[in-house]
């Protein structure tokens, strides 16, 4: 059999065939567009005037643009330079551009002329001060705005159905202005738990202003103990047609409420009277889905009241989901007039990731009305020789907030004093806030301690409401001085200087024990006629009316 023998041109061309097979192989590398694929970003603008430069780009990517001349029908000679070297040049008429395509960085850049002006004189037919509007252009890059929305901002667990997800939506455009390509889109949703589509997604490739198909992505709502605040990011990676690599990224954050809260609520009488009786009602409701045992409830007591019943403010209950329980109920009896604030209650407990946890009531507020009678007994001196005299001043407040017909007496003193002179009653209407005194004074007859006998006030309101009140007991002490000798001189002193001497280096204020004042809790009738009483803060308040 004869085989045709193939000729040495034959071998030629099937090796240049495979070779150019190999190299269309090959991957693309970063130079493999020309200039025609370029997507040109306008970036400056400037007149330049014959020999005048103008810069594009900082660094290494720094190109100087100069009009080295100009030609009298209407071209420039633009060169470009980086780096100390001229990379092109070129005469350019109006509405032509140099193109300069850099292969090893993708620096590209394209001069473009907008006018040329050469200005010819007519006389001499020479160029008068030329100039050319130069607008840079570079290549254009990709960038991408990223927006992630979700179904809410907050999610509550407490009012949830374990099935009910979070829902975030991811839009992706390229606002750059070329377009970008291999375009990948990264999810982190910290921690979320994935229901629903996936985290990484491939878009391929945008065009400038082009925007991708929405990517939605649902996660499990997390149950926290605390309230917490999760980020969802999303990060996008593209490449420029220089395979130039671009990555921006969004994120958007949301708030878990806890899965667990106590809501305390404390009810009180707003008003009341001093013979009247406040109620105090703690309630506390389990708003979660869990059961929570070891629930620690407090309660505190309030200014001017005392408990009516004995009771304790300290309970340790166990709360099912939802749950409500009325902790504490009970009575208080006012001590004194004005309006106040209640303490807030407190829930507390241990939850399984060890951490305390203390919700707090709501503080009510309550206004206690009628009169608040206050008498203090205080003393010019505190210490004193014998025979010398105290004075006495009695002051009587009304600190509540009503009206009170009011009668206070001193009747008894301390053995082994006499009475001198002064004041021992008092009797009127004392206001709102309104005070008066009466003083006396007693001459100390004997040593030693005594202490002053309390003053005792009966009052009446017009709303009937009476009672007594009694005084602090301060105290005096009588005693001699110790005897001074002056060995220096045959004189003696003089006895009474002496005295008043000693007596007034140790004068205090006489105010010992005034803070001590003792209340009685029966109301009693006062000493003097009620209807006489009634007739005077009528008369009063009828005066006041009137002025």
């Amino acid at each position: 059999m004869l085989r045709k023998a193939v000729s040495p041109h034959s071998i030629s061309i099937l090796v240049i065939s495979a070779l150019l097979i190999f190299l269309c192989l090959l991957p693309i590398t970063a130079s493999a567009y020309s200039i025609e694929d370029v997507e040109w970003e306008s970036t400056a603008t400037s007149t330049l005037h014959w020999g005048d430069t103008m810069t594009s780009g900082e660094g290494s990517d720094r190109y100087i643009i100069k009009a080295e001349d100009f030609t009298k029908d209407g071209y420039v000679h633009i060169s470009v330079t980086r780096n100390n070297e001229i990379k092109d040049f070129s005469f350019i008429h109006v509405g032509q551009s140099l193109e300069y395509r850099d292969e090893a960085d993708g620096q590209d850049i394209k001069v473009y002329a907008k006018a040329v002006t050469v200005n010819i004189d007519e006389w001499t037919g020479n160029m008068e001060d030329p100039t050319a509007v130069i607008e840079i252009y570079r290549r254009g890059l990709p960038e991408f705005d990223i927006t992630i929305s979700t179904d809410k901002d907050t999610y509550d667990p407490k009012t949830m159905s374990s099935h009910q997800m979070i829902t975030a939506t991811f839009s992706v455009k390229n606002t750059g202005a070329a377009q970008g390509k291999n375009i990948e889109l990264n999810i982190e949703p910290e921690g979320l738990e994935i229901v629903d589509g996936k985290l990484k997604h491939d878009i391929y490739s945008l065009e400038k202003n082009e925007v991708a198909e929405p990517i939605t992505v649902k996660f499990k709502v997390p149950h926290p103990w605390d309230k917490t605040k999760i980020d969802i990011n999303a990060i996008v990676e593209a490449k420029d047609i220089n395979n130039d690599l671009y990555e921006d990224s969004e994120s958007k954050t949301i708030t878990i409420e806890p899965k667990v809260e106590f809501i305390l609520t404390k009810s009180m009488t707003k008003e009341i009277y001093m013979d009247e009786t406040a109620h105090v009602l703690v309630s506390v409701r389990n708003s979660g889905n869990y059961n929570v045992n070891s629930v620690t409830i407090r309660d505190y007591m309030i200014e001017g009241v005392e408990l009516k019943d004995s009771i304790t403010l300290e309970k340790t209950l166990s709360f099912a989901p939802g749950e409500t329980k009325e902790v504490f109920s009970y009575s208080l009896k006012p001590l004194k007039g004005g309006t106040f604030t209640a303490p807030k209650a407190t829930a507390s407990f241990v939850a399984s990731n060890d951490k305390e946890y203390t919700y707090e009531s709501n503080g009510p507020q309550v206004t206690i009305n009628g009169p608040d009678i206050v008498i203090t007994q205080t003393l010019d001196k505190s210490i004193i020789q014998p025979k010398n005299e105290v004075k006495v001043t009695v002051t009587t407040k009304n600190e509540g907030n009503r009206d009170a017909s009011t009668r206070v007496i001193s009747t008894q003193f301390p053995e082994g004093t006499t009475f001198i002179s002064g004041d021992t009653i008092l009797d009127m209407v004392l206001g709102k806030d309104q005070s008066s005194s009466y003083t006396y004074i007693l001459k100390m007859n004997e040593l030693g301690i005594f202490k002053i006998p309390p003053a005792t006030a009966t009052f009446i309101d017009m709303e009937g409401f009476k009672g007594e009140k009694i005084s602090n007991m301060p105290s005096i002490k009588v005693e001699i001085p110790p005897e001074t000798v002056d060995t220096e001189t045959s004189g003696t002193s003089d006895n009474t200087d002496s005295s008043d001497t000693w007596a007034a280096s140790h004068s205090a204020s006489g105010n010992d024990g005034a803070n001590l004042e003792q209340t009685s809790e029966e109301k009693v009738q006062p000493g003097f006629g009620f209807l006489f009483a009634i007739a005077s803060i009528a008369g009063v308040y009828l005066l006041r009316r009137k002025n």
